[in-house]
């Protein structure tokens, strides 16, 4: 069985976690809008400067797994903590660089550190929530990290534009340093927090750990759909901006709040949550977020003006956060006995799985246009959840379809 922890000791808990998911989401997209500025500042083309953004998501790739192992061995909520102080670290060198390569460098340890703050804290979660409450718990630690992308591109684009890229580093940093200081004290004053949840069963090495998640029908199925679920509507997410310069011819201050409109759509849905939950299976819920993401990717080549945009993001936004939301929630189940081990490998495999998508997208741009990767992805999307909902669904456990 899980810990039980006071539910304000563990709301109080989990919104320390968001704000550390909070600084992540804004660290990966604070430097979006800077990349003119530092091609400039280093006088380098603006490809090169995009090396920055690269070396990010290679730390991050590269060590979730590793720091998830870490996490089951030493304890999550520790684990957190000591990510924000170096995340917070990573972003003051950053500020600090002096060259591009030392900027490339800094960023690099800033994907690394911060690589396993949400999927390490979505573990956390689901060793202190029952499965029926986990999921509007993971709904609400969502919304940090939805709320964390936004806030970066506007934090990044305003101090580029007032002031310098290096502000914009600087205020991650403290929201990361105040998520730690809350945190260290929150394992001070309420030592179950760090304590290791009681459910699980023996303790595996990692590799004999991942082995016996990957001969779990259930496990593969989870895998299995956040592949899928990353090659169609996030890959396609990225095309948004192309599509939009080339067709409506719009600037980047505009094709930034449109893209806004995808988070907020994810924030509907996190509003809406548990009365979902009470009426909504998770069938439903994987069939209705398939759904909703396909028509807004299938109708966006059709939009007349560039103000039909928002309506449809949101669409695409509130299909994608139901999607993954209930992934998520099913991925904390994949390896109860390593919940973080388990984690990190459905966190490596959607962000590997995007990238697979954006390449094949990118070819696909060249030949037949953005508007055939949206309708492909959307396509594919539909499958997905028409395979899902008939055929893999049923290798999950009843209790918790």
């Amino acid at each position: 069985m899980s810990l039980e922890l006071s539910v304000r000791a563990r709301e109080r808990t989990v919104f320390l976690l968001s704000l550390g998911g909070f600084a992540s989401g804004a660290n990966v997209r604070v430097m979006d809008t800077v990349l003119p500025q530092l091609a400039d500042e280093f006088g380098v083309a603006v490809g090169l400067a995009a090396q920055t953004v690269t070396a990010y998501a290679l730390g991050y790739g590269g060590m979730q797994i590793l720091l998830g192992i870490a996490g089951d061995r030493f304890g999550k909520f520790r684990l957190v903590t000591l990510l924000c102080f170096a995340s917070a670290l990573a972003c003051l060198l950053a500020a600090a660089a002096g060259s591009l390569g030392q900027l490339t460098a800094a960023r690099l340890l800033c994907g690394a550190a911060a690589s396993a703050i949400i999927p390490v804290s979505l573990a956390w979660v689901g060793d202190m929530a029952p499965f029926e409450e986990r999921q509007p718990i993971l709904a609400r630690y969502a919304s940090g990290g939805i709320l964390g992308m936004v806030s970066g591109q506007i934090v990044g684009g305003l101090a580029t534009e007032y002031w310098d890229w290096r502000a914009a580093l600087v205020v991650v940093a403290l929201v990361y340093l105040g998520a730690g200081v809350g945190m260290a004290r929150e394992a001070r004053r309420n030592p179950l927090v760090t304590a290791r949840p009681l459910a699980g069963g023996p303790r595996l090495p990692p590799l004999a750990a991942i082995a016996t998640m990957l001969r779990r029908p259930w496990s593969r199925v989870v895998l299995a759909s956040v592949f899928l679920e990353g090659v169609t509507v996030y890959a396609a997410v990225t095309f948004v901006g192309i599509d939009l310069k080339d067709r409506f011819a719009a600037n980047y201050g505009l094709i930034g709040a449109m893209l806004a409109f995808f988070a907020v759509g994810g924030m509907f849905f996190t509003l809406g949550m548990r009365r979902r939950m009470r009426t909504m299976s998770a069938r439903r819920l994987i069939a209705t977020g398939a759904t909703s993401a396909g028509i807004g990717m299938i109708l966006f080549p059709l939009a007349p003006t560039i103000w039909f945009v928002p309506v449809l993001m949101m669409a695409i936004g509130f299909g994608a956060y139901m999607l993954h939301n209930t992934l998520q929630t099913f991925a904390t189940q994949l390896l109860p006995e390593a919940r973080a081990t388990g984690f990190s490998v459905f966190a490596t495999l959607f962000f590997l799985s995007q990238s697979l998508g954006v390449a094949l997208g990118a070819l696909m741009l060249g030949g037949s246009g953005a508007g055939a990767v949206f309708v492909t992805a959307a396509l594919l999307l539909g499958a997905f959840g028409i395979w899902f909902v008939t055929v893999a669904s049923r290798a999950i456990p009843p209790a918790d379809r």
